[in-house]
């Protein structure tokens, strides 16, 4: 099989490998579409926290079953399939207590083990769902952003009676949206690029904000009658959107972290208390896969409005190229493999 392999920041390879095969318990599948996503660009820029080299990248897939190990039943080759990419230990405390997506030693596919950039790929059966029929692998691709998204609302416990405000208009934040529309709340969302504030628009945002060109906490003041958001989504990683949601969000608000950094922010306490603000992080997604599923299977013409360059497999390279140089004309870069 070929398979693209990443040796360091920037440096990018296909290689020819045998075809894996699957041992106890796991389902092998060849690969028909790959989304990337923003850690990918991150992995492939060597920012990442959860970097390692060399790598097969490649987690939010989609294909059809090529085998199965011994002791898989519910699958058999040829079924089509969309990879959930989580491979957690069971043993950690997060594991113990039901709390499996925050995994303290998490394994997930394409980022800590190889992943879907390849013509084959090996994962536990557990991380594979079956796909609806009908819909297109370049959608089903999809699927894993959307569970980020809804985690991220359920996390915040967002409801009809919320105004939220998403600072992001990136994957994540987009799918955010969508998770939050779904639950019926009033959704803002802000970033510098206006060509995905228009994605935003069309996935259902009631207010988009350009904040280069807007002062942020006054739209946000006047949109919410002076209040504030009741919850606020940093979909970003930067110390300045997290600074900044804490001062956007109502007393007796929550704030919901889904956007990874390394890097500190500035809290002062005073702000956390005087709000007695609930402040979370979301990771991954707990229990919403299937869920995810059914809303892209249900809503492929929104999710597809997310697409904005497709490649062929032969051709990875350069899309990694494009989503690092110009992220101002991509969303969502989706790589072909042909079947």
């Amino acid at each position: 099989m070929e398979a693209l392999v990443t040796y360091a920041p920037f440096k990018m390879g296909f290689e020819h490998r045998p075809d894996p095969r699957p041992a106890r318990g796991e389902v092998a599948i060849r690969t028909q579409a790959v989304s990337l996503c923003g850690s990918d660009i991150h992995l492939y820029r060597g920012d990442h926290p959860y970097r390692t080299y060399p790598m097969i990248f490649g987690h939010e897939a989609t294909g059809v079953v090529e085998a199965v190990g011994e002791g898989v039943t519910g699958f058999a080759p040829a079924d089509p399939v969309i990879l959930e990419p989580l491979i957690p230990c069971g043993k950690c405390y997060p594991c113990r207590i039901g709390r499996r997506n925050c995994c303290s030693r998490m394994q997930t596919v394409g980022v800590t083990t190889e992943g879907a950039l390849a013509e084959l790929f090996v994962v536990p059966a557990h991380c594979v769902y079956r796909r609806p029929a009908g819909l297109p692998p370049s959608v089903a691709a999809l699927v894993e952003p959307f569970s980020i998204g809804f985690q991220a609302v359920a996390r915040g416990q967002i409801d009809a009676a919320d105004r939220v405000v998403i600072l992001g208009a990136g994957p994540i934040g987009l799918t955010t949206l969508a998770a939050a529309r779904e639950q019926g709340a009033r959704v803002a969302i802000a970033d510098l690029l206006e060509s995905r504030l228009i994605i935003a628009q069309r996935m259902g945002a009631e207010l988009i904000i350009n904040s280069s060109q807007a002062d942020l906490a006054a739209v946000v003041l006047d949109w919410t009658e002076g209040e504030g958001a009741s919850v606020v989504v940093e979909a970003v990683g930067s110390p300045q959107t997290l600074e900044s949601a804490i001062r956007l969000v109502a007393d007796a608000g929550r704030v919901v972290i889904v956007g990874v950094t390394e890097r500190t922010f500035a809290l002062r306490g005073v702000d956390v208390t005087k709000k007695e603000l609930t402040i979370c992080g979301s990771r991954n997604n707990l229990g919403r896969f299937q869920k995810a599923i059914d809303f892209v299977a249900g809503n492929t013409e929104l999710a597809r409005g997310m697409i904005t360059q497709s490649y062929p497999f032969k051709e990875a390279i350069a899309a990694f190229e494009k989503a690092d140089r110009d992220p101002a004309e991509t969303c969502k870069v989706v790589i072909r493999f042909e079947t």
